[in-house]
């Protein structure tokens, strides 16, 4: 496995140490990954600050992988990460969050994630976090944003825990907000908000299958998926009595919505992976091995 940024005419950039305010933490990640002149993926610009930290991208042949992990342990009050990811024509970048995003308890303030995802036509790029685990007394803001041009190849993953379950802190978080955005060919085609206050007993639609859900909310968009009736049927066929798995189309638009819902996360993370395994295949690509 060879290491992309190997022999690049780009250069990259990383800036540390972190930004601290008295006990806030204001970090981001910006990325850009570019065609380079043999056929490989690279980093034309990377940049990031704790409580973000990048592993060395590694070359599978196709695709470039690029681990995002946090060296604290989690989202403190008055925290605020932004991330902005850029994907170019004819680059193939995967970004896997390997630990999941923990939020801490806090007095009276909340932490706030805000990300922004482009990809270009012709570009492919998987998100993969893990869970976010909102704990006891928390409140955490999420607003995402996908940019989507024609022909864009997209395998977006949002990975939703209820909270400490095994604590028995499920749905002991104070406030929880999200908001999120698609966009293809510049057109709005997709659109959610949610603000979950457990306190107040409005989490009722989130626990309306199951009392208490991981769920994944995944965005997919691809051309190759356009009548393909083989991958919807797949997506479907992971029912189980303990499991819930669909998709529904977003407007006129080569994208999909595809949530899996189950109480079991180790239920819910296998079909994802399967469904995973069957995109890939459909788009024509080798899946690429998270661990590497």
């Amino acid at each position: 496995m060879r290491l992309a940024q190997k022999g690049s005419a780009f250069p990259l950039k990383t800036e540390s140490p972190q930004t601290v305010s008295g006990k806030r933490l204001q970090g981001f990640l910006r990325v850009t990954a570019s065609p380079d002149g043999i056929g490989r993926t690279v980093l034309a610009r990377k940049a990031h600050r704790t409580p973000i930290h990048v592993s060395k991208p590694y070359w599978n042949g196709s695709s470039l992988l690029l681990n995002v992990m946090s060296p604290t342990a989690g989202m403190l009050e008055g925290d605020r990460v932004e991330m902005n990811i850029s994907v170019e024509s004819n680059a193939n970048l995967v970004v896997s969050n390997p630990t999941a995003l923990r939020i801490h308890k806090m007095s009276t303030g909340k932490a706030v994630w805000k990300q922004v995802f482009r990809v270009a036509s012709e570009g492919f790029l998987e998100t993969h976090p893990e869970w976010i685990i909102p704990q006891a007394q928390s409140r955490f803001e999420q607003h995402s944003r996908i940019e989507i041009d024609t022909n864009g190849r997209l395998f977006f993953i949002e990975a939703l825990a209820p909270g400490r379950v095994a604590s028995g802190e499920a749905f002991a978080f104070d406030r929880f907000q999200n908001r999120l955005e698609v966009h293809f060919e510049s057109r709005l085609i997709a659109l959610e908000q949610s603000d979950i206050t457990p306190p107040s007993q409005s989490q009722s639609g989130w626990q309306a299958a199951y009392e208490n859900p991981y769920t994944y909310s995944l965005y997919v968009s691809a051309p190759e998926l356009v009548n393909n009736d083989e991958f919807f049927q797949f997506i479907h066929e992971q029912q189980t009595p303990t499991l819930l798995s669909g998709s529904s189309k977003l407007g006129n638009a080569p994208c999909w919505n595809i949530k899996i819902m189950s109480e079991s996360s180790v239920e819910a993370k296998a079909a994802l992976g399967l469904i995973r395994e069957q995109f890939y295949r459909a788009i024509d690509l080798p899946t690429v091995d998270l661990r590497k």
